[in-house]
């Protein structure tokens, strides 16, 4: 098991309602941006969950954390398991975890954290399905979808076949390609788990897949 240690943002009132406002108003990638400001003098983020409505799904900062321990609760960190033959990529604003597998590194599956609902799911379902060239789907054929365990709570599971386009500036297309990934959306906080490469080395890697997000938990200090 690994353990990440990051900071914490903590805007005002004002500057948290406009920032949320923007990012569930994102149609790319970059809406599932993580709000965290790496510590040049850590390598991994610090993981936060706690039980009042305004702790739940955020960050905690090192520097911190002796100050409010007392307070607001002991520092908690991620802990997960890293599937054999993925290998992980440094830590970054916008995600958590990042693997990369497969031949060249074709295959990719990453982690990201949002406060509040982090734009819905049904608006984050239609958004990986664009990416992959496919129709939106309505709130009732999402809500039928399958779900898995993701942090103990049922989140939806998504699988897409087709072209896929990552944005974030990219104008590359990936033919054959497939998404499989987990949202979580909830006013407690977003959490979104999404694995992308060629279809057969998707296919080759949900057993993966499964052992990465099912390991995924928060530990306290």
């Amino acid at each position: 098991m690994y353990s990440l240690m990051t900071k914490l943002l903590k805007p005002s009132c004002l500057l948290a309602g406009m920032l949320l406002l923007t990012l569930t108003s994102c149609i790319e990638d970059h809406s599932e941006a993580v709000l965290i400001e790496k510590d040049p003098n850590t390598a991994y983020p610090s993981f936060k969950i706690a039980d009042s409505s305004t702790e739940r799904f955020r960050y905690r900062s090192m520097a911190n954390s002796a100050e409010t321990s007392s307070s607001e609760g002991a520092a908690q960190q991620l802990v997960y398991d890293t599937p054999e033959g993925w290998t992980e990529q440094p830590a970054s604003m916008m995600r958590v975890v990042t693997f990369r597998f497969g031949e060249n590194d074709k295959g990719e599956c990453y982690l990201a954290r949002l406060p509040g609902a982090g734009g819905g799911l049904l608006a984050n379902v239609n958004r990986w399905r664009g990416q992959m060239g496919a129709e939106p789907i309505t709130e009732e054929e999402v809500n039928a979808l399958p779900t898995k365990p993701l942090f103990g709570t049922e989140a939806t599971y998504v699988t897409v076949d087709g072209s896929f386009s990552p944005g974030m500036g990219s104008t590359e297309t990936y033919e054959n390609y497939r998404l499989v990934g987990l949202i979580l959306s909830s006013e407690a906080g977003a959490a979104f788990v999404k694995m992308t490469g060629p279809k057969e080395l998707v296919e080759a890697n949900i057993e993966e897949f499964d052992q990465f997000t099912s390991s995924l938990d928060v530990q306290t200090n």
